[in-house]
């Protein structure tokens, strides 16, 4: 049975340009020993047969590391992997079709941008986690809306599953998050910039930390 009481903290994303499948691993491994235990694969455009591949290494080390392993989209791979998640947004699968194929023992995130009324929908069809943003422009989403993030607080009061904030989120900005005692951050190019990958999670996990603790 996987343990969604880990569904709190950091939330690491790989990317096709930050996390190429060649050191993808090594990076993957990286962020786990940093403490972070929950990860999602999350490639739009390599090959089902090569991104079912990784994603079976990488749900293989998650579980060396009791962490959880949420893949983006590809709901044919999760089901075939057996992966302890998917995480579905407007433009993919939908919801009701990832639910009915993995059963309710699986983790299932959906992506709501600004909108509370998809995020309770959602959350009322048994959604695992709902997410919101992006809240800064993003690197790897050039082109996604900006997202207020008062948005969180009536989210908060709305809601009664895990929220994770998504987009564009550093060490320098998490603060105007943190103020909205969400569940989850969803990070990208805040972990693997500089490949000083153990240095900007401690700075993140820190960061989060001392804001809990104010």
């Amino acid at each position: 049975m996987l343990n969604k009481e880990l569904l709190k903290g950091l939330y690491v994303l790989t990317d096709a340009t930050l996390t190429p499948d060649e050191i993808m691993l090594e990076q993957v491994e990286r962020v786990l020993k940093s403490g972070v235990r929950v990860i999602q694969y999350r490639d739009k455009y390599t090959s089902s047969e090569e991104a079912e591949k990784q994603c079976i290494r990488l749900q293989a080390l998650c579980d060396v590391y009791e962490a959880i392993f949420i893949i983006d989209d590809r709901l044919d791979i999760a089901y075939r992997i057996h992966a302890d998640g998917l995480h579905v947004g407007e433009d993919d699968v939908s919801y009701e079709e990832a639910r009915a194929l993995l059963g309710d023992d699986k983790i299932i995130g959906v992506s709501c941008y600004g909108d509370i009324e998809r995020a309770k929908k959602y959350a009322n069809l048994g959604a695992d986690y709902v997410a919101f943003g992006s809240f800064f422009p993003s690197p790897t989403k050039p082109h996604a809306k900006i997202v207020d993030p008062e948005i969180l607080k009536h989210a908060k009061a709305q809601l009664n599953v895990p929220i994770c904030a998504i987009g564009g989120i550093t060490e320098d900005n998490i603060e105007l998050l943190s103020c909205y005692d969400i569940a989850m951050y969803s990070l990208v190019s805040a972990v693997y910039k500089d490949d000083a990958i153990e240095e900007n999670l401690e700075k993140l996990h820190t960061k989060i930390d001392f804001l809990q603790n104010k």
